[in-house]
């Protein structure tokens, strides 16, 4: 049901087999780009020669470089409309990135991101992040219907011509390949709108426009109900790194979650003493 997260749209470039070392650039009208059906898997073929070492500068942020933890989480998590990006087929994130910056997926905050991103960048976080275990579900927090939910992903809904979810994104969510991720234990907020841009057609990089048919039959208290089901369900559990301990993630990751943290209370203490420093001020006048 919800393949169109795979976004299959546009290749890598038009040499396939010579990743840019460049930026990328936003094509002049990303709407007229031909769909590509194996973008995902040939950015997963580059992001299996990637070495997710590269992307540790981008994960922790640097001077001119926006981190991608500081939003994402330490570990990949999420929060609300920000998705988990931990256990994510590397392919179908770097398809997305690169989607970011021609403007085909529209979100003006990535697009500021991504088309600052060479192709090798992108594709070494997809593999960064692929590698990254996803622990535990974000849980349900839109009050959806959880039996309803379960209803749609398990068998779909067919008076409304709705398939299961699990038919294209496997049978317990956990994502088919680069193509179709894995949707069991991602953020149910994030879920919910994703479901909303593809119905009215904000979100349009899928192929033949299948989720926007798919999306469009739901009502708005069905798309919470799915969203929900799918939030509580156990993600995929095993560890996509070769060895344990190996994965470059926890000491920078963590250091700009914490870096960011800190700023954030800094900020609010300066705030806090300049409202009591006005405070009194005024008692003396």
């Amino acid at each position: 049901m919800l393949a169109g997260f795979a976004a299959l749209v546009g290749g890598c470039t038009d040499r396939q087999d010579a990743p840019s070392e460049t930026p990328s650039t936003a094509t002049a009208n990303p709407v007229d780009t031909p769909v590509d059906p194996l973008a995902a898997m040939r950015w997963e073929v580059r992001s299996a020669k990637a070495s997710p070492e590269a992307a540790t500068t981008l994960i922790a942020g640097a001077e001119g470089v926006w981190s991608c933890g500081s939003c994402h989480g330490a570990e990949g998590e999420g929060t609300q409309q920000i998705p988990a990006l931990a256990g994510l087929s590397a392919g179908y994130i770097a398809k997305q990135l690169s989607d970011f910056a021609t403007g085909q997926r529209k979100n003006a905050s990535m697009h500021y991101v991504a088309r600052r991103l060479s192709e090798a960048e992108m594709a070494a976080l997809g593999r960064f992040y692929a590698e990254l275990p996803h622990d535990s579900p974000a849980g349900a927090s839109l009050g959806g219907n959880i039996d309803r939910g379960r209803e749609l992903a398990l068998e779909g809904d067919w008076r409304v011509s709705a398939p299961a979810c699990y038919s294209c994104h496997g049978s317990s969510g956990w994502g088919v390949g680069p193509t179709f991720p894995a949707i069991a234990g991602q953020q149910p907020v994030y879920l919910y709108q994703q479901l909303t841009a593809f119905a009215s057609g904000q979100r349009n990089n899928d192929p033949e426009n299948f989720m926007h048919d798919v999306a469009r039959v739901l009502s708005d208290a069905d798309r919470r109900a799915v969203a929900d089901f799918l939030a509580s369900r156990p993600p995929r559990q095993e560890k996509r790194s070769s060895a344990a301990g190996d994965h470059p993630r926890s000491a920078r990751a963590s250091q700009a979650h914490q870096t960011n943290q800190a700023h954030q209370t800094n900020q609010a203490s300066q705030a806090n003493r300049a409202n009591g420093a006005t405070r009194q001020t005024g008692t003396e006048e």
